[in-house]
């Protein structure tokens, strides 16, 4: 075929049909540097493909041509769209010449497997930088022509992701403009491997044993070296922890046996994992000479190309020689911040200065990661009118009531005066997927309607784009902060979960079970693609607060009105409990606080009061609150027990704020009443956030409690007495506190002894993720966090786990369990 191009071989005039990572290697080896050899399939091939096979549905043929129009905003949609491409691409069939070239071209690599990786060549006036390195993942697949065919069409479905479309349209980058090809090399087994970060001061190596799969998975963390990029004298190293390692699998699964499903899944099916020895764990996977030889590869490549890079490098276990397998230069996301990024389809930058020559700033808590751009909607009254609030606005308010879920999920980002990270501004941000500032003093007379904002959830700062203005007294005249490495804006959650390759990729199951949090049904777009054990925290309110709006939600309980608030509540219920079944879904019944809702009265009763939110978190809420007044508890029971009348049969109950073994009594007898625990599956939980658990959770398992779940949150402001809304005590308020610590062990320990399953969901795993590896070694049984730290938990998880097994084998090691 005409579209094969050996690595070795391309010329400058072909780097537009080969991408930039293929057209430097080949440069470099041309050089004569150790570049893992290989061939490209060319840009050409990809549309010669798509314009000239049998397609059943004329829109395939125009894939890449511009009549080709998806609406990315509509997330479901572009998933399904995203999957049924992807699926279709998948069920076709390479030319048989293509095939039979591929297959002798393949056989010149003399490797039992080879990687395919998608190489990318964006159009020539696109804006800088654009990074696309995390959109799309490298293929594996033995040297077979039938396995080859297939991960060429499967490294091609890489671009019809729904994450990858939804970037090129964010980055104003039409798809007829992107040249598509695909760079295969041979895969060896390896001794160790890793990545080299080049600047002119200096080199950083990260190194593991076997392949490097282990570190892009976050499976192992590897031993790490700094030298001195001219002398190449030593700085610092530090020893990893490489207990798992990666070589290839010398079997894979036929085609015929794929189905679309799992065809779309593993990108490393044709790896498997193995046990690093306890000898080599204690050792530093390169030896001296094989960094000194990489910190020469690195000077001389340095001055070569003038610039910083990135490589990835192999030292093959067959030959014993370093190869270089993957090359980026002058990548200014990793390397050198650039100056002036494309915040707004403006291309314009931060610029706005004050009489100080400093930009305009205002200062907050980060609450949810991530930078959004857009025109602010400032909310300086509870009472506005909210409907008409145009969606991709940031929303700027004194703060974000629980009722406004609908305006919170259209919004680019959200930004507060008052409250913390667990406010319910932050909560709803991160489970939207939004950017989120909380604590910001004065902002909503400081920012007016229609400003231009830039709002970094990471660092807390609110930036006023050029032409906004902002109150002279807010101005903040320290120098100017370093605004570079904000990354490109992308307003709306990502349709896939995950846009880096991590375990949530795989069936990789952990001991201890991964749960999410969730506060409404429209996030599991978000998690679809995520490996979870089942939902840790159901938040009630939120779906609740959609049916109440802004009224007393007692008056639901009016027997005209009772049969419409269960059938509101079963639809949200049902979308959760459906797409987790059979795996467990914890939902925890209201816990109404008056500051909820402005016309919510504070015990059954009272007319509309609205107290200090210190006063109402020690007022009536909770199950207290269903003691005085069963009514609305009545009718959540009643909604479950309709679903599992349904077959929905993996809903489990959990009380909050219990204060009293009497209270529970009460609660257990209602649920009774509603026959809930008659279906086997069924379990009753508690919320553990009360101090007086710590005393009583005997008590609570003689009463009848089948599990307990932690909430960090209101456990740390009562042991603290820090109120968690208040920003002034934001400094005091941490789940990390020796005492909140050893309280959360306690429970951990009590719930142990009395046979009963523990379950972490508060959010101290989600902020604090390094707590993580405390709470497996003490035995938590389940972790649940928000869904933008899924991945990271998993690995984290994953990383402890693997660590106790280590451990268990160096007491031991006449008996190895590896």
């Amino acid at each position: 075929m005409d579209h094969l191009y050996w690595l070795d071989q391309i010329q400058p005039s072909q780097r537009h049909l080969v991408g930039d990572n293929p057209f430097y290697l080949s440069q470099i080896a041309q050089q004569g540097y150790p570049v893992l050899p290989g061939f490209v399939l060319a840009a050409p091939a990809l549309r010669e493909f798509l314009e000239s096979y049998p397609w059943e549905e004329p829109l395939f043929a125009e894939l890449l041509s511009s009549s080709v129009h998806l609406n990315v905003d509509d997330t479901r949609q572009l998933k399904a769209i995203a999957q049924h491409i992807r699926e279709q691409m998948m069920a076709a069939e390479l030319p048989q010449q293509w095939i039979n070239d591929l297959a002798i071209a393949a056989e010149k690599l003399s490797s039992p497997g080879l990687i395919l990786s998608l190489s990318v060549t964006l159009p020539k006036n696109t804006p800088n930088p654009v990074k696309f390195s995390g959109l799309v993942e490298s293929y594996v697949c033995l040297c077979d022509p039938e396995e080859i065919a297939l991960g060429v069409l499967q490294t091609w479905a890489e671009l019809f992701r729904a994450r990858s479309l939804l970037y090129w349209q964010r980055s104003r980058i039409e798809l007829r403009t992107l040249n598509l090809a695909v760079l295969v090399q041979p895969l060896h087994s390896a001794i160790t491997s890793g990545t080299l970060t080049y600047t002119k001061a200096h080199c950083e190596i990260q190194a593991t044993w076997g392949m490097a799969l282990s570190i892009k998975l976050g499976q192992a963390i590897p031993d790490s070296y700094q030298i001195h990029s001219e002398s190449g004298d030593a700085i610092a190293q530090s020893l990893g922890n490489k207990h798992l390692g990666y070589d290839l699998r010398l079997n894979s699964t036929p085609r015929d046996e794929l189905t679309a499903e799992t065809s779309l899944l593993s990108p490393y099916s044709c790896l498997q994992p193995y046990f690093v020895s306890e000898e080599q764990q204690q050792e530093f996977s390169l030896k001296p000479q094989e960094l000194e030889k990489l910190g020469a590869i690195a000077r001389n490549l340095g001055s070569h190309l003038n610039s910083n890079f990135i490589l990835e490098w192999t030292l093959a276990k067959a030959t014993e020689q370093i190869y270089i397998t993957t090359v980026e230069v002058g990548n200014p996301q990793k390397i050198s911040p650039p100056i002036d990024p494309p915040y707004s389809p403006k291309s314009s930058s931060v610029a706005a200065t004050d009489a100080e020559g400093g930009p305009d700033i205002l200062l907050g808590t980060g609450a949810a990661k991530g930078v959004a751009i857009g025109l602010a909607y400032c909310i300086t009254s509870p009472t506005e009118v909210l409907e008409h609030i145009p969606p991709g606005r940031i929303l700027i308010a004194q703060e974000i009531a629980p009722h406004w879920l609908d305006i919170v999920r259209q919004a680019a980002a959200v930004v507060t005066e008052s409250g913390g990270m667990t406010s319910h501004a932050a909560i709803l941000a991160r489970e939207f997927g939004i950017p989120a500032v909380v604590g910001a003093a004065g902002v909503t007379q400081a920012i007016a309607t229609g400003t231009e904002i830039c709002v970094n959830g990471d660092t807390g700062e609110i930036f006023v784009l050029p032409g906004g203005t902002v109150h002279p007294s807010l101005k903040r005249s320290s120098p100017q902060p370093v605004i570079s490495a904000v990354s490109l804006p992308d307003p709306m959650p990502s349709p896939d979960s995950n846009p880096l390759p991590s375990p949530l990729s795989l069936p990789f199951p952990t001991a201890t079970q991964l749960l999410v949090n969730l506060s409404h049904p429209s996030s599991l777009d978000r998690i679809a693609d995520s490996y979870l054990d089942g939902v840790g925290l159901l938040r009630s309110e939120m779906m609740a607060l959609e049916i109440f709006q802004s009224e007393d939600p007692y008056q639901w309980c009016d027997r005209h009105k009772q049969q419409e608030f269960i059938h509101r509540m079963t639809d949200p219920l049902k979308r959760v409990a459906e797409f987790f079944f059979p795996r467990p879904v914890f939902y925890r019944s209201l816990d109404l606080r008056g500051y909820d809702l402005p016309g919510m009265r504070s015990s059954p009763g009272q007319s509309s009061i609205n107290p200090s939110r210190s006063a109402q978190t020690l007022g009536v809420h909770g199950a207290f609150s269903y003691l005085l007044d069963p009514a609305l508890f009545d009718l959540e029971l009643e909604t479950l027990a309709k679903l599992q009348q349904e077959g929905l049969t993996n809903l489990r109950l959990i009380i909050p704020f219990v204060r009293t073994v009497e209270e529970f009594i009460f609660c257990r007898s209602r649920v009774q009443q509603f026959k809930l625990d008659s279906v086997r599956d069924f379990q009753l939980w508690i919320m553990a956030e009360v101090p007086s658990a710590l005393f009583l959770i005997s008590d609570y398992v003689q009463a009848g409690v089948q599990g307990i779940s932690i909430g960090t949150n209101d456990l740390t402001q009562f042991i603290l007495a820090a109120d968690r809304e208040n920003q002034q005590m934001s400094q005091v308020f941490d789940p990390r506190h020796p005492a909140v610590m050893r309280a959360i062990h306690q429970l951990i320990q009590m719930a142990k002894a009395a046979g009963i399953p523990c379950a972490i969901c508060g959010g101290a795993p989600t902020r604090y993720p390094e707590t993580i590896d405390t709470l497996v070694r003490w035995g938590i049984d389940a972790i649940s966090v928000e869904p933008e730290a899924i991945a990271r938990t998993h690995q984290a998880i994953a990383r402890s786990e693997q660590r106790i097994l280590l451990d268990l084998a160096r007491r031991d090691s006449g008996d190895c369990l590896f």
